[in-house]
């Protein structure tokens, strides 16, 4: 009998350990933008535009989820990174604008363009991130 108990606990015990430890949590996604010249040269101050793409495009109606603050517009820093924070998973355009000033009179406009999908997923690791690379011509 009392083999019977210790068996038993062990079981629990067990099956509690193994249930706690593998627990994941939903992590929302980051997607980091890395704007570079034809140069690979890093650039600081252009326009980083993310915004949930038509074509892929499910609205709050279909899929009962809101697209709040899927629509984010950042600069990049020096190191030529823009970082956006969403809540929801997505199919992305990302547009990019920089404005190059070539001389006291002239200035070129420079764009680049991607479509990247990002995921909200579970796992343990607190970071969920996309890095995505955009060259500008």
């Amino acid at each position: 009998m009392r083999l019977k108990h210790i068996y038993i606990t062990s079981i629990l015990l067990t099956t509690i350990v193994v249930f706690t430890a593998c627990s994941k949590e939903e992590r929302s996604p980051k997607l980091v933008v890395h704007v570079q010249d034809s140069k690979s040269v890093q650039i600081e101050g252009a326009t980083v535009h993310a915004w949930p793409t038509d074509r892929y495009h499910v609205d709050s109606t279909s899929s009962g989820v809101p697209n709040l603050g899927m629509d984010q517009t950042l600069l990049t820093d020096a190191n030529g990174d823009a970082a956006f924070d969403f809540e929801f998973s997505a199919v992305l355009d990302i547009d990019v604008t920089y404005l190059l000033v070539t001389s006291d009179t002239t200035s070129e406009e420079l764009v680049g363009h991607r479509v990247v999908k990002i995921e909200t997923i579970k796992q343990k690791e607190k970071d969920n991130i996309f890095e995505e690379t955009i060259t500008i011509e």
